[in-house]
């Protein structure tokens, strides 16, 4: 894998943990989405935890839970698409012999998912966005940069890696 498919690889995970820090806090549904499993109470727990982060009162948690609930059915059926094409995706990296048209179809649909993904976060972050503060909104755009700063430093982990330096 090249490096730059591996920061694209990066990108989209950490584009994928901006939805569920930013607005998307269904939380077992985001776990899947974000490839891994959070296990018992996880949605519960991320909840909680933002919400202390950016001191959400409890009519905003109220508020943004109502938004979560309004969007159920297209979250759970993005997550399933995400689910069901990273699943084709990484049956066709294993099948023997090398399809590399079957791996470019399947990465390609698991890349319109991330993209229909990107932009159901972006219409839930909208409706998100003006119930918090201006000051939670700051905290909101440090927590992103964060996990920027986090794909980047994977990256550079990754290059040293591949390079031997470690």
């Amino acid at each position: 894998m090249s490096i730059h498919n591996s920061r694209r690889s990066i990108l989209i995970a950490v584009g994928i943990g901006v939805l569920a820090v930013s607005g998307l806090f269904a939380g077992r549904l985001v776990a899947h989405q974000m490839g891994g499993h959070m296990g018992g109470g996880g949605a519960p727990r991320m909840f909680k935890r933002l919400s202390r982060d950016l001191d959400l009162s409890d009519t905003q948690q109220s508020q943004i839970r109502a938004i979560l609930r309004a969007h159920a059915d297209e979250i759970e059926t993005h997550v399933k698409a995400g689910m069901d094409s990273r699943r084709a995706l990484a049956d066709a990296i294993l099948t023997e012999p090398t399809d590399e048209a079957a791996i470019r179809s399947r990465a390609q649909n698991l890349g319109n998912a991330h993209g229909d993904g990107a932009i159901l976060f972006a219409r839930i972050r909208s409706e998100v966005w003006p119930l918090l503060t201006s000051q939670q909104q700051k905290k909101m755009v440090t927590i992103h940069s964060r996990m920027r700063d986090h794909g980047d430093e994977a990256l550079k982990s990754l290059d040293s890696f591949l390079r031997g330096a470690n």
